[in-house]
């Protein structure tokens, strides 16, 4: 929406861990997923307002460099793993981070 930034991409994800279920990333913002040390035959993209980009499921994605910026951020959780919140909920949540 406005800003730039570094995003760095690819499946190839080193020392991959899974998040434990009580990560309270997992819980509240995106559902179940990984961490890892780093991305082996990483691509670098330069974004600037307006980009939009599709992160499949098990890409490692990795934002090495943000801006001043307001961006949207769209995760599907079609088994719907995070609880739904109201705007008020959601503000009090990114507080506490």
């Amino acid at each position: 929406m406005s800003g730039s930034a570094t995003l760095v991409t690819g499946p190839d994800l080193v020392g991959k861990t899974r998040r434990p279920p009580t990560n309270n990333a997992v819980r509240f913002l995106n559902g179940p997923g990984n961490g890892a040390e780093s991305i082996r035959n990483a691509v670098t993209h330069q974004l600037k307002a307006g980009d939009v980009v599709i992160i499949p499921a098990g890409t490692g994605h990795w934002p090495t460099r943000i801006d001043d910026h307001t961006y949207l951020m769209i995760r599907v959780d079609p088994d719907k793993v995070t609880p739904l919140k109201d705007e008020a909920a959601s503000r009090s949540e990114r507080s506490q981070w």
